[in-house]
């Protein structure tokens, strides 16, 4: 179009009409009437083709009639407009010069696509301006389907196609507020009835530029209207290819992505940044195919969501992925699993999460769950295995599912056989006084307190003056009791409409509550039915873990439920996840820092959950366990006493100490510098006050989408992305850049374990306090 574009007579002629805002409705009207008569004349020619002037001047006459339409539709009322309210509208219905103007295109030889792009600009604008009006005129609607359906499996130049999307988008938009205009678009042909507009949106669904950006828009639009019209969901679900198209798109945009990521060159990084995802070669197409993935299976019909989350399970997660995971190189496990959890938090919120939960927990591999053989590896003597290892269950712990935490905990909890038989119904009742929150401050290192100036610990009232003026990287033990029930608080909201309590019943009620949309328990957080995605005709399909709903509330013992839950002839448990986190607890001093910044944020996630089986083992130092069964005080009791026994060898054990907490408190505030200054470089919000001053934040919150970088991601800038911000920065930065990684000698190491234990025994013992607080409020209400 170019060729007309850059025509200097168009330019002038249609300048003259656009500065036209004086002129009369009558001069307006006879205007148009004369633009049409000299356009007519040149469709009139019975000559084969049209010249290039012949296409020429019908083009300038169109500009000219469209100028004229939108000035004659802006001098009436949008809301009370009819075909008679514009004379020029009524004109153009009366003359049928839409279908003339189609008739012709068809034999305008290699002009049809540019005269294709004007009758697509002359309809987008009338619909624009006229919404669903137009649709009830048969001159108006015959001409514009005729078009619409010469488009079916045609190849267009990108300005043809950009148009062609902008009136697709229109009208999607426009069958969403009028759903009732949609068995308009719909063309009967021998293997069904084919919905026009969706159709030709389909070949855009994996285009990478703007205009499929705007493909995509209109296909979510025409998903949302499947939940109206049963004929656009069964079209989509039955005749199209469209789920298989998404999954198949995203195995083959996986298949291009790196299968290690090479330019790693920081010692704590455990997940994919934005920066990442829009540096890494093809990762950013993945993640926009993957959201757009999500988003479809959030807003289709039923019937749509699940067939894309059967092919995204059966055609990608098991074949692609599952194998992906399961590479026997090191550094190839590392990518995988950093590529799971990063489509973990792109999906988590309902859409595709029921099949990665179901690939999660169902799948095995020779035999083995697969997510047994994902909690094995946080025992990796690899750092890096480990660390992205860690991120992957603090994303999935995060999504406060029952079912996922009934794998991973309650199931092995339920049964109490962790703990002696006189303990097993003495979970409910509650100390006020919560003297655990004392026995963990005692576990602190004896050496971290050795820059207190108070250290009163004599009586009661003595300890509390003390606790509430202690400092802390964190700031005062106030600001862990407030982090604490902020959590909780948050993590009850979540858990609110879970289907058990966890507080060591003998059996599980399953929900079995018949939902028309099964995913609902899924955005509740709630109920094991959270993976129901079958109709009752498929009960005899599977027993074994899709647990089929009756019409009744039902009690299970969870012994005869779950083929792993150990019986009455095997040893006690607390579950292979719960008893590997604290195996890498207890070589806590043999970690790398980085490891332990991140198990420990893990496990006081795990203690944010307000289930008394959960919150009794993490947080009860009254609880009897069984002998085999780990306990979290006596781990962190043998840590303290080899921290302490290593600090009191070391004369400079005050330097090092100060030494440790400057190190991590500096890195904390010069990684969050970085962030801001990167943030403000690029136009991105600035952070929140309370997130910029959390400078000894470990686990903070967890992207969701990739549109805003969170606070944490900075702690896995890989050098690439930490050099971009160099030459920006003063020479005394670069150094403090530099040393945000530096190398630790024996005794700074065990300071930093020092400090960092310091800290995590106030997180945990307010988090015991802020328990007993919301229990003790729950039960007075």
């Amino acid at each position: 179009m170019e060729w007309i574009r850059n025509n200097t007579f168009f330019q002038r002629t249609n300048r003259s009409i656009l500065n036209s805002e004086e002129c009369d409705p009558q001069a307006c009207y006879d205007s148009f009437k004369g633009h049409w008569h000299q356009a007519l004349k040149v469709l009139q020619r019975v000559q084969q083709l049209p010249s290039h002037d012949d296409v020429l001047g019908v083009v300038n006459h169109l500009e000219q009639m469209i100028t004229l339409l939108l000035y004659d539709l802006k001098k009436t009322d949008r809301h009370c407009m009819t075909v008679n309210s514009s004379k020029c509208l009524e004109y153009l219905l009366h003359e049928n010069v839409l279908d003339r103007l189609f008739e012709w295109s068809m034999k305008s030889g290699r002009y049809t696509n540019a005269v294709r792009s004007e009758q697509i600009k002359f309809y987008d604008t009338l619909i624009r301006h006229t919404r669903h009006l137009l649709l009830e005129h048969n001159s108006f609607l015959k001409p514009l389907l005729k078009m619409l359906n010469s488009c079916h499996q045609e190849v267009f130049w990108e300005e043809v196609n950009k148009l062609l999307i902008d009136l697709l988008n229109q009208l999607s938009t426009l069958l969403v507020q009028h759903p009732e205009y949609v068995k308009l678009f719909f063309v009967n042909e021998k293997k069904g009835n084919r919905f026009t507009i969706f159709s030709l949106l389909i070949p855009f669904v994996h285009k990478e530029d703007a205009t499929g950006m705007r493909a995509r828009d209109a296909l979510l639009l025409c998903m949302s209207l499947s939940k109206k019209n049963k004929d656009v969901a069964l079209y989509i679900s039955e005749i199209s290819n469209f789920a298989v198209l998404l999954a198949s798109g995203l195995s083959g945009l996986y298949s291009v992505l790196p299968n290690t990521i090479d330019d790693i060159g920081v010692p704590d990084w455990h997940r994919f940044t934005p920066d990442d995802v829009n540096e890494i070669n093809g990762l950013l197409y993945f993640v926009t195919s993957l959201e757009f993935s999500n988003a479809i299976a959030q807003v289709a019909h039923p019937s749509i969501r699940k067939q894309l989350q059967e092919f995204l399970y059966r055609g990608f997660l098991i074949p692609v992925l599952g194998e992906a995971l399961l590479q026997t190189n090191i550094q190839e496990q590392v990518a995988a699993t950093a590529y799971l959890e990063l489509i973990i938090r792109t999906v988590a919120e309902p859409g595709l999460l029921h099949a990665v939960l179901q690939f999660l927990i169902k799948v095995e591999y020779d035999g083995q769950r697969l997510l047994n053989i994902l909690i094995q590896r946080i025992q990796s003597n690899d750092m890096q295995l480990c660390l992205v290892s860690l991120a992957l269950f603090e994303s999935m712990i995060d999504l406060n599912c029952e079912d996922l935490l009934l794998e991973l905990v309650f199931k092995y909890l339920q049964p109490c056989f962790h703990l002696i038989m006189s303990q097993r119904k003495m979970l409910l009742p509650i100390d006020p006084l919560c003297p655990s929150f004392e026995k963990l401050l005692s576990l602190a290192p004896n050496c971290s307190q050795l820059l207190e100036s108070d250290l009163d610990f004599d009586g009661d009232s003595g300890q509390w003056n003390h606790l509430k003026h202690k400092q802390s990287l964190y700031g005062k033990y106030y600001a862990y009791l407030c982090d604490a029930r902020n959590k909780i608080g948050h993590c009850q909201k979540a858990c609110l409409n879970w289907s058990n309590g966890y507080n060591g019943d003998d059996d599980i009620l399953l929900n079995n509550e018949e939902k028309s949309d099964s995913l609902i328990s899924l955005e509740r957080s709630s109920g094991y039915e959270s993976f129901s995605m079958i109709n009752s005709d498929d009960i005899k399909e599977d027993h074994e873990f899709w647990q089929i709903s009756s019409n009744k509330p039902r009690r299970v013992n969870i012994n005869h439920s779950f083929e792993e839950t150990p019986g009455l002839d095997e040893p006690p448990s607390a579950g292979p996840f719960l008893t590997i986190l604290l195996d890498k607890l207890r070589v806590f001093m043999s970690n790398s820092i980085y490891v332990n910044l991140h198990l420990t944020g893990l496990i006081s996630r795990l203690a944010v959950y307000p289930q008394t089986l959960l919150r009794a083992y993490l947080l009860d130092h009254n609880l009897v366990l069984q002998p085999n069964i780990p306990s979290i005080f006596e781990i962190i009791g043998v840590i303290k006493r080899q921290i302490d026994d290593y600090m009191s060898r070391q004369n400079d054990r005050v330097g090092l100490i100060k030494y440790a907490q400057e190190v991590l408190v500096n890195r904390e505030i010069m990684l969050v510098n970085i962030r801001r200054y990167h943030m403000e470089k690029t136009s991105f919000p600035r952070l929140q006050p309370q997130e910029s001053n959390e400078s000894f934040q470990r686990n903070g919150p967890k992207r969701k989408s990739l549109t805003i970088p969170s606070i944490t991601n900075i702690f896995g800038r890989r050098p690439s992305q930490l050099e971009t911000c160099l030459p920006m920065v003063t020479s005394s930065e670069e150094v403090q850049i530099n040393s945000i990684y530096p190398k630790f000698n024996e005794a700074q190491h065990v300071a930093l374990c020092a400090v960092l234990l310091d800290e995590w025994v106030k997180e945990l013992a307010a988090l015991a306090q802020e328990h007993t607080i919301a229990q003790l409020a729950s039960l007075m209400n």
